[in-house]
């Protein structure tokens, strides 16, 4: 459906390019005005989950999630920037920016236009396309980014900065969506340009280039229960392991070395002073359910009047590509502090957009037991052209 919307759109764009000629030429007397040759470009965001394409399975893909509810805005668009430029010149091409997101936050996507050159409207070569949305200097740290940046300041220089007590760093923990909201990248590389001017568009005549945003950072949550009856299980400390999470980000990834965080650094706001209890803690253990399945039970056990787990978090973190560990610090009873060690199952499964979820539980059996290491992507849509965000 998606893709006849986009045929019937560019149709719709050429019979009216055709009907706008033929009155401007409708006498060389009365004088012939220039209309400016026009380039579509197509982006849209994440909103629901759906199946992945072109990409190789990993535990970071074994399912989709939406954002947690509507009323966090995790996955709200609140302004877009878009630049294209020559992919084997390095030629800038053009500029876009606005808050007019209406379509974006729709999850239906919109179609862009930007003017470009005659020369360029000629000459047709492949271009790239850099999109960012909610990337400000008061949600990321980033410097000015207008039409005057250049393709080399977008590769190697637009970054989430900050350091580690910064912009979705470890020292100071995003928990709360930021105001600008957070941010989003994507890009296509080497895409054709397709028509004639005054009407372009990246891509095809019969398929239009997508631009899909996925978020430039992931969520971290624990999630913690034990069984009615049980005595106290007091969470002391989370702590993330050294050389976890990149000191800065890049929004639009690059193969570059990064510094990463060089001591532990603590995940939890404030002790918890007892967990919530529930019959049986086992329930909340991962299953194979699909991942919105397991993330509703979580969800609805954490929001019922008296809740049946405690959830700290989420947690947005810049992405890593490291294999995440930490340990978590606890008492049973007011008894002396234990510790209990969680792992990612492997490198790389902190990539953006996905979220990790910890489970750890008190059965009785005088130890907290982390039974379920879970981790997905976070709210995807189809993707009709591969996503280059590596």
């Amino acid at each position: 459906m998606m893709k006849n919307r986009h045929i019937l759109y560019w149709f719709l764009c050429s019979i009216l390019t055709v009907l706008f000629s033929a009155c401007s030429s409708s006498g060389a007397d009365e004088g012939v005005t220039h209309q400016q040759a026009q380039l579509a470009i197509y982006v849209y965001a994440p909103e629901q989950a759906s199946a992945k394409k072109h990409a190789a399975p990993t535990r970071g893909d074994v399912g989709e999630v939406d954002p947690i509810d509507n009323t966090i805005n995790e996955g709200t668009i609140k302004s877009m920037q878009l630049w294209v430029y020559e992919s084997e010149t390095g030629n800038y091409v053009g500029y876009f920016r606005t808050d007019d997101v209406a379509a974006l936050n729709e999850g239906q996507g919109t179609t862009y236009q930007i003017p470009v050159t005659d020369a360029f409207a000629a000459a047709k070569p492949d271009v790239n396309v850099y999109v960012m949305a909610n990337v400000t200097s008061a949600n990321c740290g980033v410097g000015t980014l207008n039409k005057e940046t250049t393709r080399a300041a977008l590769l190697e220089g637009a970054k989430i900065t900050g350091g580690l007590s910064g912009h979705f760093g470890l020292e100071q923990n995003t928990r709360t969506v930021p105001d600008d909201g957070l941010p989003f990248a994507g890009k296509l590389t080497t895409q054709p340009v397709a028509g004639d001017a005054p009407t372009l568009r990246v891509g095809s005549l019969s398929q239009v280039a997508t631009v899909q945003l996925t978020r430039a950072v992931s969520k971290l949550r624990f999630v913690f229960s034990k069984t009615a009856g049980e005595p106290a299980v007091n969470i002391k400390s989370i702590k993330i392991n050294e050389q976890m999470i990149p000191e800065v980000e890049y929004l639009f990834q690059t193969p570059v070395s990064m510094s990463y965080n060089t001591a532990e650094a603590e995940l939890l706001s404030t002790a918890i002073d007892d967990i919530a209890e529930t019959t049986d803690p086992t329930q909340f253990i991962y299953e194979n359910q699909t991942a919105q399945a397991y993330e509703n039970l979580i969800n609805e056990a954490a929001s019922k009047a008296t809740p049946e787990v405690t959830v700290e978090g989420p947690i947005y973190l810049r992405e890593s590509d490291k294999q995440l560990t930490g340990t978590i610090t606890y008492t049973i009873g007011g008894g002396a502090e234990q510790t209990v060690d969680f792992a990612m199952q492997q490198a790389g499964d902190f990539s953006r957009n996905h979220t990790w979820i910890v489970y750890a539980y008190y059965a009785g059996s005088g130890n907290l037991q982390v039974q379920s290491l879970y981790v997905k992507d976070w709210s995807t849509k189809d993707i009709y052209h591969d996503l280059y965000n590596w």
